[in-house]
């Protein structure tokens, strides 16, 4: 490993530095708050859209592990639906308790990555206050408070932070068991399936770097390996691929936009909301620096191995960003350039900019290391303070309309029409549903007069 203490100046050296983690951790306990303000003030005890599907085997009384195992799109609903399902069993089904879920579970990724940071590359300074305005930015609202469920983002993310952290543990047979296990549950939970490329690629390389100089022993690894192999396989099992987008279609009758989509997907992160042309120049721009941190690191850990903690760390966090980029790519362009934007696609492009940023802290330190980490919380800083209240408040009130319309005349169709707010695509498919939670006082009901 190389030593954090050469990579980072330590916070002692100077007065300004040994209050750093108390700067750090009262702007990730700030941005939190927020969070849970913007959940208390604005979350409404209504299932909408695909939470409607997604916790479908809490009408038939499925036991957990159907519901682990359920898929819904491309994915299946893992960890992170299973959880939030127990909670919603013991609060009479309030669908807030899911935004809470989200919320605590993208706050805990963050604190994940300041605790990785410490390990990987040295104690807390200054600049680590860009860890918590990369995560805890209100444009990713629509994962929060719309219908993605707790499964497609929020909890991958948490996995994923912990998976880098089992990457750095010391102790082999703790290491290898928790990357396995989180593997697993990565594969199955949501959008975290393309952390089984990563898995499958980084165990054979450590095992070669181990016979190539001789040092450790491979068994820990290598069966590390055949649990990811067996993970990906029992994932395979039954699985049927269900694009999300209707429209779907590979290849594309114009794969330039490929690329074209993944730029305004990560313009979109930093807060460039207008235009067409300069967001997407950005964006692609972003796409090669990612590619090329991925390149150069991923050189880094084929030449000194998985123990350089600092690259492998960066190559799971920039390879996990550009393969869910692509994949929303290839998956979505067919609904348009304007999919690009969706705020449910930023959460899982957190990692790619956590990665560039521990790119940054690993280069020689000096004015010029210090400029482009100064470039880059000032690239990220505006979608952070943007508020998004607007857009927030506007579907907020749309399900409180809908949700009091209904309660009033039990009629989805005019509710649909009054709110301005499509409940589900098809309502007939929900109406038994409707009548079920009636019958029960739960969801919508459940403090109904």
């Amino acid at each position: 490993m190389v030593s954090a203490a050469r990579r980072i100046p330590h916070p002692g050296m100077n007065p300004v530095r040994r209050y750093s983690a108390a700067v750090v951790w009262t702007v990730a306990a700030v941005l939190a708050y927020r969070f849970y303000r913007v959940v208390t003030t604005y979350a409404v005890n209504l299932f909408f859209f695909d939470e409607w599907d997604i916790y479908d085997g809490l009408f038939h009384g499925s036991p957990w592990w159907h519901l682990f195992l359920e898929q819904h799109g491309p994915h299946r609903q893992g960890l992170g639906v299973t959880l939030v399902a127990w909670l919603l069993k013991g609060t009479n089904w309030d669908s807030r308790v899911q935004a809470y879920a989200i919320a605590a579970a993208i706050v805990l990724a963050m604190a994940l990555a300041i605790r990785l940071k410490t390990v990987a590359l040295g104690p807390l300074w200054f600049f680590d206050i860009i860890i918590p305005v990369i995560f805890l930015g209100l444009g990713q609202w629509e994962v929060i408070l719309s219908a993605p469920g707790p499964s497609a983002q929020a909890f991958p993310l948490l996995l994923l932070l912990a998976y880098c952290l089992a990457w750095v543990q010391e102790r082999a047979w703790l290491r290898y068991t928790a990357i396995a296990a989180l593997n697993f549950l990565l594969i199955y939970t949501g959008y975290g399936i393309f952390v089984a490329i990563i898995t499958l690629v980084l165990l054979p390389l450590d095992c070669y770097h181990r016979l190539r100089t001789r040092s450790g022993n491979m068994i820990a690894p290598f069966l590390a390996w055949i649990a990811s192999v067996a993970s990906l396989g029992a994932f395979l099992h039954g699985y049927i691929f269900n694009p999300a987008a209707d429209c779907y279609h590979f290849p594309y009758r114009n794969p330039a936009a490929y690329p074209w989509f993944m730029g305004l997907m990560l313009a979109k992160f930093l807060g460039i909301k207008h235009g067409v042309l300069f967001p997407a120049l950005v964006g692609m721009a972003l796409v090669i620096v990612l590619a090329g941190v991925l390149v150069r690191n991923l050189w880094l850990v084929w030449k000194d191995g998985t123990a350089q903690y600092g690259s492998l760390v960066v190559v799971i966090l920039t390879g996990y960003s550009l393969l869910y980029a692509a994949a929303a790519a290839i998956g979505r362009v067919c609904l348009g350039m304007e999919a690009a934007g969706s705020s449910r696609n930023l959460t899982l492009l957190i990692p790619g900019f956590l990665g560039i940023y521990f790119h940054l802290l690993m280069s020689r330190s000096g004015y010029s290391r210090t400029l482009l980490l100064t470039a880059l919380f000032v690239a990220v800083l505006p979608a952070c303070i943007q508020r998004n209240h607007k857009e927030i408040e506007n579907f907020s009130a749309m399900k409180h309309a809908w949700k009091d319309c209904y309660l009033a005349s039990e009629n989805v169709p005019y509710c649909d029409s009054s709110s301005h707010l499509q409940l589900y695509p098809w309502p007939p498919a929900i109406q038994d549903k409707l009548n079920y939670l009636k019958q029960n006082r739960l969801n919508l009901y459940a403090n109904a007069q």
